[in-house]
């Protein structure tokens, strides 16, 4: 209580001192009151404090409640965030099996065989290719358990073609060849020749790649986060078998006729003879090579990915000639889960000569590639 509220407080005592009789006298009425403003004061003070509590009990339980709810949110929310990456964790400790399935259209090939000193060179369109075929399959097994994995891809195409490289038909007139002074007797004689070659060749190509594998970035799979980018590094080694099967046969009819009437003349007048050859040849091959390579995919969304695939081998290590190659870049959709549809387009190269031999094979192709991925976790 400040000094100037005191006095007052005192003047207002000994004005009701002065009006009231006690026993004890005035002095004794203004030392009493004295100490009912002391027990007054005394009880304020208790009384504030206690309104103190009660306004900071009131702010604390407030503060409690706030605190509470923002430790709330902070454990939903770091509970939303460590879940994914438990289960990001949780895959990184499975096995992924991938198997895929492709359809190469190539709109153009060109070739270059050079077998035991002939040398055949030619360009065909999709349909050139695909007429003579006899059987194709392309395919890859991949496993993968956390980043590293293994994979096997097959390439396979065989085709025959048979077609006549040549033929001829002529009516040897004698009499018109020959000097007037000759015999009658030979120039009365015609011989008619008639023949062809055949060329059947049947090819056939396997393409085995074997490669172990790293993966960086996210699992690829059929459905990925969007803007989540996958990494695939390999190594290995690529075997190739190539065989070359020619027949070829040579057919030739000759016929003999005379016109001559002449008598005395003892010669048939018509004779045949037909004369046939054949003959094959084979050519065959087997070569390993160094194989790396990559793929990496983005995931434009859950459903829409784009990816690129480079793979080299060869370098020279199995043949004077020695290189081939892979480049394919595309868009994959996914249905379902564990499904997806890929369409890209690839560019496949092969050139390949053995040490000290004449001999070599060269191809290249491009066109579009269809693929189907089926993905087992």
């Amino acid at each position: 209580m400040s000094s100037g509220r005191l006095a007052s407080f005192k003047q207002l005592t000994s004005d009701l001192c002065r009006n009231r009789k006690t026993p004890y006298g005035q002095g004794d009425c203004f030392t009493n009151s004295l100490n009912l403003m002391r027990m007054f004061r005394s009880l304020i003070i208790p009384i504030s404090m206690l309104a103190s509590f009660g306004l900071s009990s009131a702010a604390l339980a407030e503060q409690s409640e706030s605190v509470a709810e923002q430790s709330q949110t902070v454990l939903i929310t770091q509970a939303a965030e460590d879940e994914p990456t438990e289960k990001t964790e949780d895959d990184e400790k499975n096995w992924r099996t991938y198997i895929d399935l492709y359809g190469f259209l190539p709109l153009e090939t060109t070739t270059e065989i050079r077998v035991m000193g002939n040398t055949n060179s030619q360009t065909q369109n999709l349909e050139d290719v695909l007429t003579p075929i006899t059987g194709a399959f392309t395919g890859r097994v991949g496993v993968e358990y956390g980043r590293y994995g293994f994979q096997a891809h097959v390439n396979h195409g065989s085709s025959w073609i048979s077609e006549t490289v040549g033929s001829w038909s002529g009516d040897n007139a004698l009499r018109d060849q020959v000097d007037n002074d000759l015999p009658g007797i030979v120039k009365d004689r015609r011989v008619t020749a008639k023949g062809k070659i055949d060329l059947d060749t049947t090819f056939n190509q396997t393409v085995v790649d074997l490669a172990a594998r790293f993966r960086a970035g996210a699992i690829a799979k059929p459905r990925m986060e969007a803007g989540d980018v996958s990494f695939v590094g390999l190594i290995g080694a690529r075997i190739v078998d190539a065989t070359m099967d020619v027949d070829v046969e040579f057919e030739n009819d000759v016929e003999y006729k005379s016109t001559s009437n002449r008598p005395g003349v003892l010669i048939p007048k018509e004779a045949k003879a037909k004369f046939e050859r054949d003959w094959d040849e084979s050519w065959s091959n087997t070569w390993v090579s160094p194989l790396i390579g990559m793929q990496t995919t983005y995931a434009f969304s859950d459903q829409w990915q784009a990816f690129l695939y480079l793979d080299a081998a060869g370098f020279g290590v199995s043949g004077r000639r020695d290189l081939s190659g892979t480049a394919q870049a595309g868009i994959s959709y996914t249905l379902g889960n564990s499904t997806q549809l890929s369409l890209g387009y690839k560019y496949w190269g092969l050139d390949f000569a053995g040490h000290g031999s004449d001999d070599h094979y060269d191809v290249t192709q491009h066109g579009v590639n269809l693929g189907l991925r089926l993905f087992f976790d």
